[in-house]
């Protein structure tokens, strides 16, 4: 029995398979797409085609952006962005309500470790991922089977 089998079977496996790879960290993501890629290379590959990234959270239109700085923490927004260009930075602040902008610039000069970092955009992922189910983000819509 291969490691993918369990996805294939279940009725939401596909968008399962698909948030597991987004929200684990990178190191043992890129095992698990190997072994993916040794069982089942066409399958692996449609479910990284629908991977969320934190750079793709980026690139969200303002209005769907605005609604991910509404959804998340301030602090781990903060955490998120603090290795961020100034131009990214200043987009997440733009598209925060007030008091939220406040309280991301106060969390934006607390000092930030490369596994808070790593986390912090996880989840960041996590709740687009959540909007984007509730049909606010309209990015990378995952299908519940592959036909």
């Amino acid at each position: 029995m291969g490691i993918y089998s369990r996805f294939k079977r279940a009725q939401d496996g596909f968008r399962a398979l698909v948030e597991l790879l987004e929200s684990t960290p990178v190191t043992r993501r890129q095992k698990m797409i190997d072994a993916g890629m040794a069982e089942d290379p066409a399958y692996t590959e449609q479910a990284l085609k629908y991977v969320l990234s934190f750079e793709d959270v980026i690139q969200l239109p303002d209005l769907e952006l605005a609604e991910v700085v509404a959804a998340a923490p301030p602090r781990i927004m903060a955490y998120a962005i603090s290795q961020t260009s100034d131009e990214v930075k200043n987009r997440f602040l733009s598209n925060a309500q007030p008091r939220v902008r406040a309280e991301i610039k106060d969390y934006l000069s607390v000092q930030v470790g490369l596994r808070e970092l790593g986390g912090a955009q996880l989840k960041i992922v996590e709740v687009t991922r959540q909007l984007e189910r509730r049909g606010l983000i309209k990015t990378k819509r995952i299908p519940l089977q592959l036909d």
